[in-house]
């Protein structure tokens, strides 16, 4: 009985030994797929219906970046759109017809990996890339800017002012707080896991840093990012003007709504227009 038990324990002890280690080699590949499943996909604008758009390649640190651009109209602002991380950019027409119908300008970067950028998404890269493109593309527009940050893209934008970018103002669609509370929230009891992530987007902890002016877009049902983390974020932050904005029954996509649309675009209006 003692060997058999001996045996046992000796066997779940390999057993923990080995699945630990291939917890830490497989982390990089898992956590690749949770957080960017790539699509690089290169679609132009004009493929997209989107004729009034330009598609640029922008290089930076050895790498090949696609970013659509459309300059603003007088005294409109542009729209540093910062995408979340499924689709490529092409998959966002739709939305950004929506704000060139308004006169808004537009620079949407593909973070490396995507729509035929280069290079691996990565959180210290995609930072570098989104603020270089930024001084670069961006600030050169002369006009005032909202940057736009959609699901991770939300952790971009707060990453990058992190980094010192300062424009007139955000808008943060479905934000979560972190990867660690995400992996938490969706796989319990991960902790062996969570140890080994190389992205973090520690989003809770910059957004104790935000003083522009701050609206938060989440959907009440949200099964992917609850709501919750949104309302974290915005409470963190300390913005004197700041606003939350909820879509009841929503999920993580469809959030421009008739009810929503109208409160984001008085918002933009608001801190942006000239």
């Amino acid at each position: 009985m003692w060997v058999r038990l001996a045996q046992f324990l000796f066997r779940l002890c390999a057993f923990s030994v080995v699945f630990a280690f291939m917890l830490v080699v497989a982390a990089p590949l898992l956590e690749r797929l949770m957080i960017y499943p790539l699509d690089d996909t290169r679609v132009s604008p004009a493929d997209a219906d989107l004729p009034t758009v330009t598609e640029e390649v922008f290089h930076h640190d050895g790498q090949a970046l696609i970013v659509w651009t459309a300059p603003p109209a007088p005294g409109k602002p542009v729209i540093f759109y910062l995408h979340g991380n499924a689709g490529n950019l092409a998959n966002r027409a739709s939305r950004f017809d929506l704000l060139l119908q308004r006169g808004y300008g537009l620079v949407a970067p593909a973070y490396r990996g995507y729509s035929g950028s280069t290079g691996t998404p990565q959180e210290a890269a995609i930072i570098g890339d989104t603020v270089a493109i930024y001084d670069s593309i961006v600030r050169p527009m002369k006009a005032p800017v909202v940057v736009y940050g959609e699901s991770i893209g939300a952790a971009v934008t707060l990453g990058v002012i992190e980094a010192g970018i300062t424009p007139d103002a955000i808008l943060l669609e479905a934000p979560y707080t972190s990867l660690k509370a995400m992996a938490a929230h969706h796989y319990p009891g991960n902790g062996g896991f969570t140890k080994h992530l190389s992205n973090q987007w520690d989003s809770l902890f910059r957004a104790r840093r935000v003083t522009l002016p701050l609206l938060i877009l989440h959907g009440t049902k949200d099964e992917l990012i609850p709501i919750d983390m949104g309302r974290q974020i915005f409470t963190a932050a300390p913005s004197i003007q700041k606003e939350f904005v909820e879509a009841p029954g929503a999920g993580h996509t469809g959030l421009w709504r008739t009810d929503t649309w109208p409160k984001l675009t008085s918002y933009i209006n608001q801190f942006a227009l000239r």
